[in-house]
């Protein structure tokens, strides 16, 4: 079924303000036409403890993204375009697939090209009865118009918060306004209210993700005392020290240190942030995806149920599920 949405006309979705024709085949920042397009999907259990119950998240990773980090461990869908055209219908039995097979939450991995789509697959889906949390998982680079949209249809707010530094933003992500744009995204966001539980399980409210960068401690503190004075009262930290891109375009690699780790884990205590989560350094590596595979993350950790190549990938669960695709 093909849908058409006038936001895509004259596209200003994201903050690049691009203006293009979406619907007319044009494509911005992104990179994304008009067409949805999905790279992959299926119960993922390395998200934060509370978005993946006891089955995992139901993660849907969208293709294009309106930043460039140069570090992106997603750079395949982000970057280089992996990924396949499905129907917004179909992203609803999607969703309804992934509830039934066990998922806590539905989880919607750089969505912002897609917003105006996916609002309407949610709202779908919730009348052919979704219950599970939504889950906004972004980079954090959102319009103040676009979060107040988002509103409308997300529970769960995951973005990014990766620097409050100018000059950072412009060198690694090529926006140089990402700290004025994430501060107001986060205001907007944090208007959800407290976390909102039902056992271990988040049910509604806001988790701010940070990832450490070796040799950039102070744009961290930035971040950290930005957050225990704005946003600790009623929002979750998630802490990420996976910094090991596999970007080509990174260049070399230096791993974050066992005394970089230690400062900021001091920094916390002394901050009292203390409702989050913290990531182990050394188990980074093993979460580096590849969306080449029908499984990109570690076997034991995701279940694969749509992939861009091979869209019937749950039919082949079980032994040899994750190998390439044929």
């Amino acid at each position: 079924m093909e849908q058409w949405y006038p936001e895509y006309e004259c596209c200003r979705l994201c903050p690049r303000q691009c203006g293009v024709n979406r619907n007319a085949g044009q494509t911005g920042f992104c990179g994304e036409t008009a067409a949805l397009r999905l790279a992959w999907a299926g119960l993922h259990r390395g998200e934060e403890p509370p978005l993946c119950g006891e089955r995992g998240s139901g993660t849907a990773f969208f293709t294009g993204c309106t930043l460039r980090c140069g570090f992106c461990q997603n750079w395949q869908i982000s970057r280089a375009g992996m990924g396949r055209e499905i129907p917004p219908d179909e992203l609803v039995d999607l969703f309804l697939r992934l509830q039934q097979a066990g998922a806590a939450t539905v989880n919607l991995v750089t969505g912002t090209p897609f917003l105006s789509a996916l609002a309407w697959a949610v709202g779908v889906a919730r009348r052919r009865g979704l219950q599970v949390p939504v889950v906004w998982n972004s980079s954090g680079y959102e319009t103040e118009e676009a979060v107040t949209m988002l509103h409308s249809f997300v529970d769960i707010f995951l973005p990014d918060l990766k620097t409050l530094d100018s000059d950072l933003a412009r060198r690694h992500f090529q926006a140089a306004d990402y700290p004025a744009v994430v501060m107001k995204a986060l205001a907007n966001m944090a208007s959800v209210g407290p976390p909102v539980w039902s056992g271990t399980v988040l049910r509604r409210g806001l988790i701010v993700r940070h990832l450490v960068l070796p040799g950039e401690l102070a744009a961290t503190r930035r971040v950290l005392e930005f957050f225990a004075r704005e946003l600790k009262a009623t929002a979750l930290l998630s802490l990420m020290m996976q910094y090991a891109p596999p970007c080509p375009e990174s260049g070399p690699v230096r791993r974050l240190t066992e005394s970089e780790y230690a400062t900021v884990v001091d920094w916390l205590a002394e901050l009292e942030i203390e409702e989050g989560f913290v990531q182990e350094p050394d188990a980074a590596a093993a979460w580096l995806p590849d969306f080449t595979r029908d499984n990109p993350f570690p076997e034991e950790y995701s279940d694969p149920l749509w992939h861009w190549r091979r869209p019937d990938v749950a039919a082949g669960n079980g032994p040899g599920a994750g190998a390439d695709s044929p």
